[in-house]
Order: C-alpha cells, then structure tokens, then sequence
C-alpha cells in the first residue's frame, strides 16, 4: 500500500504523486496513459489552488461540479471535460480506498458528452485504392508498406506497432505477438497480404537498417539511420501514404485500427472475436463501432430504397 502524507504543505500535489505511482506500479499502465493522468490533474490542481484549496478533505461534491464548469467555459471541448472528471473520480476513489479521505466526494460525479463522435475509418474502396496503388517512391517503400499493412490487418496501435520484435513475428501462422495497454499479450492474426510485405520488408531492407548503425536489437520496424522507428515517424509514413485518398489528411495509424474493426463487423464478425482482436478490457469499447456499421446500413437503406 502506498502511503499518502499529509503536512503543512498543500496535500494536494503529494498525492497526486501517489496515485500516479499506483497506476504505474499497482495497474501497470502505460507512460502515455500516466501523462495523460498527470496532465488532467495538473488542471484540477490549478483550479483548486485558485479557490484557495490545500486539504482535499475539504473537496465536496458541489466544489468539483465547479471544476467542471470552469474547464468548460474555459473552452476546453466536452470530451476533455468528461475525461477529467472521469480522472477525477479516480483519483478520489483512490483516495477514499487508501484511508486518506474518509469518504469519497466523486462518487456521482459525471459530465454527459453530448454528440459523441463517431471514429472516422476508411471506407473498404478506399482502402482498395490505397493499396492498388504504388507505394510512395521512398528510400524504404518496402517497410513503408509493409507499416500500412500490418495496421491495417491486425488493427493493433501504433505504440505496438513501434514495440514489435522478431520474435513475435510467425510468418508461417500468420500470428503476430503484441503487447498492449498495461503490458497485456495478446495474439494479432494477419493475412497473406501483410505476411507478405513483412517478409519482403524484413528480408530486403532491414538488414541495410541494420547495417548503418550496427542495432543488435529485435526491433522489426526501423528508421532511416537504423534504431527503431517511433510513433511520429509512423505517422508520418501514414500520413505520406494516403494522401492521395479522399479522407486525406484526417487518416493516421488509429483510423486503420477503427478501419480493421468496422470491416470486420461489417462482414459478420462477432463482437467478442472483435474485442479480443483489438484488446479491449471492457466490450463496451469495442460496441462503438456496431454504431458505425449501423450508420453504414443506414445510408445504404437511403440511397437505394425508393421511398427512403
């Protein structure tokens, strides 16, 4: 159990600090998820600071409705107001389950997002064009495309994507290794296809990589001077790749993970098989894209049925 101090100095930030620590050391999440946290709460803490707060025992349930409605005339969108309350009613569920508070302020608390929007994913003719056309002309096309359809095929992030290592690869089961969120294995399956751009990429242009800067490691996606390849740099091949398509330049490594999900329920996949592929803990996450193929029948119902 993690301590939690208390001493003249405001409280507030210390125990900010544990519960940082707990998310890292007790649920094992990532350092994106964590800065996200830390971001968020750095917002709360300000707010509290300026209304004169330096004991949370003293936070009510009508002070942190305050801090919503501060966050959200400050222009910041419903979407972020909604992830800090959600931050904030685990932070203090956190606190009230430590014994530092001794009752929970944040437990009703809640910000309803109104108009959610749907995940943008391309539709299946334009990922058809995509990869009908020829690869960017490129220093490394083949692990450019070798990037695109390995996204596209297994929907994994971009953050696993980056991790991959050799040893995950089984290019004769088509099976892909991948640690996710809160380091979590699970088992990604691909097509020939993308099997097929990884080997040739793996083959023909890693061992160039390698040589330039002599890595040693099992990294399987690579940069230009040979150490492993980075979130932006992904992003940036995604964003090269597609800009000839008509969702131009609103794609990026996530909408071939919104992509892979929507094709496949689009064709009859099940939800749960769904789920498992994408590594969701809870099967609500994975429901959103049962709206979007939802809205696909829609519009197809309206465009061809005469009295639509």
């Amino acid at each position: 159990m993690i301590a939690i101090e208390h001493d003249q100095q405001s409280d507030v930030r210390k125990n900010i600090e544990a519960f940082l620590e707990q998310l890292k050391t007790g649920r094992n999440l990532s350092p994106n998820t964590i800065a996200a946290y830390r971001k968020d709460l750095a917002r709360l803490e300000e707010f509290l600071d300026r209304a004169g707060v330096s004991d949370l025992s003293t936070v009510n349930h009508r002070l942190l409705r305050s801090f919503l409605a501060n966050q959200q005339s400050r222009g910041y969108a419903r979407s972020t107001v909604a992830r800090r309350c959600a931050c904030a009613r685990a932070f203090f569920h956190f606190l009230a389950e430590s014994g530092a508070l001794a009752s929970d302020p944040a437990t009703t608390l809640s910000f309803q997002v109104k108009g959610h929007r749907l995940p943008h994913y391309l539709t299946e003719a334009e990922t058809e064009a995509l990869f009908d056309a020829p690869a960017c002309d490129t220093e490394l096309t083949r692990r450019d495309r070798a990037i695109i359809e390995v996204l596209y095929a297994t929907g994994i992030r971009v953050g696993e994507l980056c991790g991959l290592k050799l040893s995950d690869i089984n290019l004769d089961a088509g099976m892909i290794r991948v640690v996710g969120k809160g380091d979590k294995e699970r088992v990604a399956l691909a097509g020939e296809p993308a099997m097929r751009a990884l080997l040739i990429y793996i083959t023909e242009e890693r061992g160039e990589l390698v040589a330039r800067s002599g890595y040693g490691g099992e990294a399987v996606f690579l940069g230009k001077r040979g150490a492993p390849i980075d979130q932006r740099q992904v992003r940036r091949i995604v964003h090269r790749e597609v800009t000839g398509l008509a969702a131009g330049e609103s794609v990026s490594p996530h909408t071939f993970r919104h992509t892979f999900a929507t094709h496949l329920l689009s064709h009859g996949a099940d939800l749960r098989s769904v789920q498992e592929l994408l590594g969701h803990r809870n099967v609500a996450t994975t429901q959103i894209y049962t709206h979007l193929t939802k809205a696909e029948i829609r519009k197809a119902y309206e465009k061809s049925h005469p009295r639509a």
